[in-house]
């Protein structure tokens, strides 16, 4: 029997025709369809009038009608209604203006894609935005583009508006559009989705107030309510008139209005009325001393995202343009408050290697994104290969272990060990990630280090004192050298210091110092250090694992500060220094001879960087390596066989978790977070994502950072008091169908290409929400984007969070994902109370308590989910041994505990 398919007619009506003639009842339509057509159908559905929709496309009306009525012709349907003053889509028409955009942004991708086969586009990218945009970021973007990347073809367009870059992208004459928003506190918000693109979140900033009102504010912020009665500077480039519409205030004849943001300021800065603008407006600004810049209560923020057509967003040239984007973020303004968010957000960023060698020019130098210069600082990383990272745990399948192995006694004359990444600076202040401490570390010390359990002790101190809670004074050993043979002068520690709280000099690690406020030589072997506040956490950032890189001044000065660079290397007090630095390929370091410790007992090391994990393996098995820094999960089972080296696993103090932004709908009901925990099932993750190599977290703190304080044991009972809500599918399914969502819903979470196993755990989160009606889209993107998401204004309600720490302080990880300022826009004023005790109490296991209170209040609202904490695993040759391998051995001149082991 002849099978039929049935036609739906544009008049409502059904038939049935044989397949063969319902097939070519569809390609006649298809055939009928023109792109040029289907965008004049998308201007009238906006525009509301065939006359307007001929202005915005820049066509007379009459041609307009033409295209309407041939395409009505062709398809014997039908498009639109029209009247005397209107005109709207018919059914069928606002159909096809649905689809439209699809159709548009995938031909306009096929189209460019092949230009670019063709030759005719070859390695180009060209950006769009509005006025603003160009200098704020266009411009530092696109010129850090065509430094790193030459052969890339930039080329930038000014749109009028937001709204019109947007329309260039999906009109085929632009590649990226950058989009500015505003988000008010606490409005709830799904995020908007332009049809046929893909919207990346680059950063966000607050609306600020300039103004010389006598205004009572609370602390830094301000209700814009109390300046309502104030003369008020409007107009484009100011954010005034959103500021005056969240309050309900109209126009008073007082008020100024203004077409440019420079006209703003300056009649701001005159007194002339109070004007409302985004941070980076102010970047070099010079205020008079009567202008307060105050931030706003409630806060508003500006989002700036990049808008790109979907199917061309993996292009190799757009795909190097966002990672450039995601990458910049402006400096934020003098605001205390605004000031130490950013750098908590930027502590983090910097944890993270980052590095981009695009495909498409392989023979251009690897470019470290976070190295674009933005405003007062630089942010710098270091750099990893994809997967390096390997969150891994307890113990191995290998029972072979590096620490306890008999020492022959024997001296080493060279060890070669592998780097999962490239540095392109070897002074952490420049460049921070994890990577970059394991090898600064050998040549530089702090005023103290930190014990095995992460204890503080001496270092270039041999003692300190604390007269009251914000005074360190650091005495210093007599006998401490340079490697240079000059001895460490107070003079020395003072500079030192003051670098690492330089953003200029030091991005990478200044926000460590920020509770600084003074640096002073009190005495002939004395310097004393002073808090603007107390910070119990303090003393561990004196270390090489916080931000006490202890340098030669003379030498800082002779080389004009370009430390950490081929040309003028490290200079430090450690047991070895460095003689050689080949940027993206390797560093070598000789022991010297005046170091005043034991005399280590390797002579000379050789750190290759090598980013690639199967490169890196074959010269494993090759015999050619005797460490191995970062072995990546998926391929420990290899390095585990091999006959020449075993693996270590220790904890390396990271946490993974997801994170539910409470103001993004459906993630405002407190049940949908509810349904999200229950089905998270962390025993799983860690027993077949990471075969066993982890441990199911219960709180954000880590079991490590408490062992200064607690044994092992008590760490883990202590942070099992915070709530749990166990993998329980029935008790998920019961939290949505007590939501606003029972029927569930659709979302997407973003996953760092760097970091596999947080994908795999995603998909396996998504499976399990599929079984009560949660559709949970998981999309890999590069590191650079994902560090960008996490920001309470992307559109993202669910997150996954990766954090690793360096002193192992238990407040620093509670600080960044509950504190002000946090990924998921979470404000819990009893929290930050307990945040800030926790932060000036000075008896450990008090500070403990209060850390605990703090997350169990947040783990009653579900905001914050803990999956697993994480280790990392290191390979050594079997005749290599080292004394103690913790998760803080590597943060301090570790080749000193190496040895030559009984194989």
């Amino acid at each position: 029997m002849e099978s039929s398919k049935s036609i739906a007619r544009p008049y409502g009506y059904v038939i049935v025709l044989p397949v063969d003639e319902a097939q070519g009842e569809i390609e006649a339509l298809t055939r009928a369809l023109d792109l040029h057509s289907l965008r004049i159908l998308v201007a009238i559905n906006e525009t509301g009038s065939i006359s307007a929709a001929a202005r915005a496309l820049g066509y007379t009306q009459p041609t307009i009608t033409q295209h309407v009525q041939r395409l009505e012709t062709r398809l014997g349907a039908p498009l639109v209604a029209r009247s005397a003053r209107a005109a709207r889509l018919t059914p069928a028409g606002t159909l096809l203006a649905q689809h439209a955009p699809r159709i548009d942004a995938s031909m306009t991708a096929a189209a460019t894609e092949l230009a670019r086969l063709l030759g005719r586009r070859a390695g180009a990218v060209r950006l769009t935005g509005p006025p603003e945009s160009i200098g704020l970021v266009v411009a530092p973007v696109s010129g850090w583009l065509a430094a790193h990347f030459p052969s890339l073809d930039i080329s930038v367009a000014e749109a009028a508006d937001s709204d019109e870059a947007v329309a260039m992208v999906q009109g085929g004459r632009a590649d990226l559009a950058i989009v500015f928003g505003t988000v008010a506190a606490g409005r709830r918000r799904t995020g908007r989705r332009r049809a046929g693109t893909r919207s990346t979140f680059l950063f966000a900033e607050e609306v600020v107030a300039l103004t010389t009102a006598d205004v009572d504010a609370d602390g830094v912020r301000v209700d814009p309510r109390g300046l309502a009665d104030q003369p008020w500077i409007l107009g484009p480039g100011t954010y005034s008139d959103a500021v005056a519409a969240s309050i309900g205030r109209v126009v008073d004849a007082g008020d100024t209005l203004v077409t440019r943001t420079e006209s703003a300021l300056a009649l701001a800065n005159c007194g002339h009325g109070t004007v409302f603008l985004a941070e980076s407006a102010l970047q070099g600004s010079a205020l008079a001393d009567r202008v307060r810049t105050l931030a706003l209560d409630p806060p508003i923020t500006r989002r700036v995202t990049a808008v790109t057509l979907a199917d061309a967003a993996a292009s190799p040239t757009i795909s190097v343009a966002l990672r450039g984007l995601a990458s910049y973020r402006p400096a934020t303004v003098g605001i205390d408050e605004l000031v130490a968010a950013r750098r908590r957000s930027d502590s983090h960023r910097a944890r993270f290697p980052i590095s981009v060698r695009s495909r498409l020019f392989p023979d251009e130098e690897s470019a470290h994104m976070p190295s674009i210069q933005s405003g007062r600082a630089a942010r710098a990383t270091a750099v990893l290969a994809t997967g390096a990272l390997v969150l891994v745990g307890c113990a191995g399948n290998d029972s072979r272990q590096s620490a306890g192995a008999t020492d022959t006694g024997e001296q080493i004359e060279h060890i070669t060990v592998a780097l999962p990444g490239s540095l392109s600076n070897l002074y952490v202040g420049q460049e921070s990630g994890i990577l970059n401490y394991y090898v600064a570390s050998i040549a530089q010390e702090g005023l103290v280090s930190l014990d095995e359990t992460g204890r503080v002790k001496p270092g270039l101190a041999e003692s300190w004192t604390q007269p009251n809670e914000v005074t360190y004074v650091y005495e210093l050993r007599d006998d401490a050298k340079f490697q240079d043979g000059t001895p460490v002068t107070p003079e020395d520690v003072v500079f030192s210091l003051d670098q690492a709280r330089s953003e200029t000099a030091s991005p990478g690690i200044s926000s460590q110092m920020a509770a600084v406020s003074s640096i002073e030589k009190t005495g002939d072997h004395e310097v004393t250090v002073r808090l603007a506040k107390p910070d119990a956490a303090f003393a561990k950032t004196m270390s090489a694992a916080g931000a006490a890189f202890i340098t030669s001044k003379a030498f800082w000065e002779r080389n004009q500060g370009k430390v950490g660079t081929p040309g003028a290397l490290l200079m430090g007090t450690g047991p070895y220094k460095v003689t050689e630095f080949v940027p993206d390929s390797h560093v070598n370091f000789e022991r010297v001879d005046n170091w005043r410790g034991q005399e280590p007992k390797v002579k000379d090391i050789t750190i290759n960087f090598i980013s690639d994990d199967s490169t890196r393996l074959v010269a494993a098995q090759s015999g050619n390596l005797d460490m191995a820094f970062n072995v990546p999960l998926a391929q420990t089972t290899q390095w585990e066989k091999l006959p020449n080296m075993h693996v270590d696993y220790v904890s390396d103090l990271s946490y993974v978790g997801l994170y539910l932004n409470p103001n993004i709908a459906p993630f405002d009901d407190p049940k949908v977070r509810e349904a999200f925990a229950h089905a998270v099932d962390r025993k799983a993750y860690v027993e077949k994502l990471l075969r066993g190599h982890g441990e199911a977290a219960t709180a954000i703190m880590t079991p490590e950072s408490l062992t200064s304080t607690l044994s092992a044991s008590e760490a883990r009972d202590k942070l099992a008091t915070v709530p749990q809500h166990d993998f329980d599918m029935n008790a998920a399914k019961a939290a949505l169908a007590a939501s606003t969502h029972p029927g569930g819903f659709e979302a997407e979470i973003l996953t760092p290409s760097t970091g596999p196993q947080l994908g795999k755990a995603a998909q396996a989160l998504a499976q399990n929400l599929k079984e009560i009606g949660i559709v949970l889209n998981v999309r890999e993107v590069p590191i650079e984007e994902w560090l960008a998401s996490l920001d309470a204004s992307s559109d993202h309600g669910i997150g996954l969070m990766w954090y690793f720490s360096t002193s192992g302080d238990p407040a620093e990880v509670p600080n960044y994902l509950l504190g002000a300022g946090n990924p998921a826009g979470y404000v819990n004023p009893a929290i930050n109370e307990l945040l800030a005790q926790a932060g000036a109490e000075p008896d450990p296991g008090k500070r403990i308590d209060l850390l605990l209170k703090a997350e169990t209040l947040q783990a009653k609202d579900i905001v914050n989910v803990p999956l697993w904490w994480g280790q990392s695993a290191t390979a050594f040759a079997d005749n290599l041994g080292i004394r103690s391998n913790t998760p803080f051995t590597f943060l301090s001149s570790w080749p000193a505990q190496l040895y030559r082991a009984q194989s």
